[in-house]
């Protein structure tokens, strides 16, 4: 069927548009109404011709479309959106009500041409919007009500590291408020000590790799604040990285529990939180006030020269020198002219007077190493020592006095030796006024975790510049292996392999293969 055997006459156009037509004299008396303007008041469009609109609407639905309440019309339409009209069933409807100006051929205005457009369904639409726009409102203050809860805090950036978030915990740890944070760089408002040189978000951005645990300092409020910043990437709908979150942690109550445990745990520079070493700290404090000799005891790489020290530098003597002799490290001439010194032609090679080790600690502390391993000969001049305080230089007659403490140590079981006639008697029980055992490693194995943690401090730096400061420390894969192998060499076995792990590690942490 072609165009020209259609009606297409302007009646018949509108009577079969959807939205309700009326055309209204200025008095309100209705000229023409299509067929969906009488469904809306249940009549027909023809029965409604001729009828003012005030006989089919109640009057306060229609005040607002009268002609008399839009008057002086200008030529432009006039809209009102959410007008009211009761439907036949009684139910209210909604409708968007448009009212046009007619002139005539002089250009009087005559009438208006109405359109009322049904908004029931636009309404709904609207009122779910309400709903899903309440519930986001809803999520989002739930969100960020467990974002505020949260002990760490949130912050976000965008790729040129400009702050674009805040979370309340941000402005409780940093002291600054959301509304002075936002918008700007992250440097101007963080100020951390990495943020010119080795900054955890810029690494983030450059890379593509996020970072965990990052340890900064950020200065706040005149203070320095220890952190550990995490990064993640920030995506937009389509997953394109549109910037960061970050995750602060405050880090200063576990820096100073660490301290209080470095405190505790660490008893003039020995590490130990075990029993065994906590009875140990014990006695060394009880005998650093006297001036008693002690025999320390113990296996190779214990630390017997750690605790010598320690009594030293807890005792009265501390400001007085503290001088060190291996026993076992020279022959037994070389060992009576260094620790007793002697005078110019005493034998071959004494060119000039030396003074001896016992000398040089008068008023303080002398530590014998290794004294086991001396002769008895050697012996005997020490056992003098100990019970007069008196001695002669090699080569010398005069009897020279010293105020000096005591201390010797050994790896070997004296008692023994004593039995077996390698070492005297006499000379043992002068040494043994307070004898001391330093425990071997394998029987102090819950200090192992401390002393690795002590020793990775110690030396990643050193071997790792500074990554070393980002050093994520030791798996526990590798730390169970640790802690499983008997340490025959002790606390300097381990601080050796500590120290191997570092140089060959080629990740952030020690791993088993490195050891």
């Amino acid at each position: 069927m072609g165009a020209s055997e259609l009606d297409l006459s302007p009646e018949l156009i509108l009577r079969h548009i959807g939205d309700g037509l009326i055309l209204v004299d200025l008095e309100g008396t209705i000229l023409y109404a299509n067929d969906a303007f009488g469904q809306i008041v249940g009549r027909d469009g023809a029965d409604v011709v001729g009828r003012r609109l005030s006989d089919l609407l109640a009057e306060e639905e229609v005040r607002r479309i009268l002609p008399a309440e839009l008057l002086p019309l200008e030529d432009e339409p006039v809209a009102h959106f959410n007008v009211g009209l009761s439907r036949p069933d009684g139910s209210q409807g909604a409708y968007c009500f448009t009212a046009c100006p007619v002139r005539d051929a002089e250009g009087r205005l005559v009438a208006l041409l109405e359109n009322f457009r049904g908004m029931d369904r636009l309404r709904d639409v609207i009122l779910g919007l309400r709903e899903v726009n309440a519930a986001i409102e809803v999520e989002r203050r739930r969100t960020e009500q467990i974002v505020n809860s949260i002990a760490d805090g949130i912050f976000t950036v965008d790729e040129q590291r400009r702050i674009l978030s805040f979370s309340q915990k941000m402005a409780e740890i940093t002291g600054i408020p959301a509304q002075q944070a936002e918008g700007r760089a992250c440097e101007e408002v963080l100020r951390g000590s990495k943020c010119g040189s080795d900054c955890p978000l810029s690494w983030s951005i450059e890379h593509g790799q996020v970072v965990d645990g990052c340890r900064e300092v950020l200065r706040v409020g005149g203070r320095d604040l220890p952190v550990a910043i995490t990064t993640a990437f920030l995506l937009d709908e389509e997953g394109r990285r549109v910037g960061l979150t970050g995750v602060l942690s405050d880090r200063s109550e576990v820096e100073r529990l660490h301290r209080e445990l470095e405190e505790r745990y660490s008893f003039r520079k020995i590490i130990g939180r075990s029993r065994p070493m906590q009875d140990l700290f014990e006695v060394v404090e009880a005998v650093s006030g006297t001036d008693a000799t002690v025999l320390i005891s113990g296996e190779s790489g214990t630390g017997k020269e750690l605790v010598a020290r320690a009594i030293h530098y807890g005792s009265s003597r501390r400001a007085a020198p503290f001088v060190v002799i291996n026993c076992a490290a020279l022959s037994e001439t070389l060992l009576e002219s260094e620790l007793f010194g002697h005078v110019q032609g005493a034998f071959t090679g004494a060119v000039r007077d030396k003074v001896g080790r016992f000398e040089l600690a008068d008023g303080g502390t002398i530590f014998l190493d290794e004294i086991g391993d001396t002769s008895p000969a050697m012996q005997a001049k020490l056992l003098r020592v100990l019970e007069e305080r008196t001695f002669e230089r090699v080569g010398e007659a005069r009897t020279r006095s010293v105020d000096v403490r005591v201390l010797a140590a050994t790896h070997r079981d004296l008692l023994e030796r004593v039995r077996d006639g390698r070492f005297r008697e006499d000379l043992y029980y002068r040494l043994a006024v307070v004898p001391i055992r330093v425990p071997p490693l394998r029987e102090r194995r819950d200090d192992i975790p401390l002393l690795v943690d002590h020793f990775i401090a110690k030396y990643a730096r050193r071997y790792l510049g500074e990554r070393g400061g980002e050093f994520r420390g030791i798996s526990n894969r590798a730390l169970a292996m640790l802690l499983e192998y008997p340490w025959p060499g002790n606390v300097r076995e381990l601080e050796h392999a500590v120290e191997y792990a570092l140089i060959s590690a080629r990740e952030d942490r020690i791993e088993r293969a490195f050891l």
